[in-house]
């Protein structure tokens, strides 16, 4: 969905609960593990954040709090739940124009050494696909933050601009990794110790 404007508290609310029971806008039900064959771009991403379980729990909780999104690209609502089922919307201003990309929450992962959940993007979503933001933490006690997806433009728009929509994308795991990167670091002690 494309708006001229910043959309309102209201329309977004109006807009959230009126995609709460929209299908996918896609076809394929293998998930991020096994991609569709075809017509999709699939991507991995991984950036080693640090080492430990203060590094894990760190990177929990940004994930979590939605902090993987760059300052540019917000999430609506806020503090949306990441459990399956709930419906979010991605805001982002892109050539004086603003793009509302709802998605749907279809997997979540708590485990001592999995933390992350993926989302599927709904028919208003400039691009069509899944992603799945996940924050691993390795048997050699390492801390990995991964975006794992496969998607393909859906908006004209997205089709038309295919090279700047990629470029996008690429900025969005860019900076995503550098904010998970930041907001992974344990809080100093007293003394300057992690």
């Amino acid at each position: 969905m494309i708006t001229r404007q910043p959309p309102s508290s209201s329309l977004l609310q109006y807009h959230l609960s009126a995609w709460q029971d929209a299908p996918l806008s896609y076809a394929h039900r293998g998930g991020v593990e096994h991609p569709p064959q075809e017509g999709f771009i699939e991507e991995v991403h991984r950036v080693r954040l640090g080492a430990g379980t203060l590094f894990y729990r760190q990177a929990c909780r940004a994930l979590d709090a939605w902090q993987m999104f760059p300052e540019w690209a917000v999430v609506r609502p806020s503090l949306a739940p990441q459990q399956p089922g709930q419906v979010v919307a991605m805001v982002v201003k892109i050539a004086s124009l603003w793009w509302i990309n709802p998605c749907r929450i279809l997997q979540r992962w708590d485990s001592p050494d999995r933390h992350g959940f993926t989302y599927g993007t709904l028919p208003e979503h400039a691009e069509c696909g899944e992603e799945r933001f996940m924050v691993e933490l390795l048997a050699d006690g390492s801390v990995w933050y991964e975006i794992r997806a496969f998607s393909r433009p859906r908006h004209w728009l997205a089709w038309l601009g295919f090279p700047l929509a990629r470029w996008w994308q690429l900025r969005f795991v860019r900076d995503s990794q550098a904010a998970m990167m930041r907001l992974s670091q344990p809080p100093l002690q007293p003394g300057g110790k992690a």
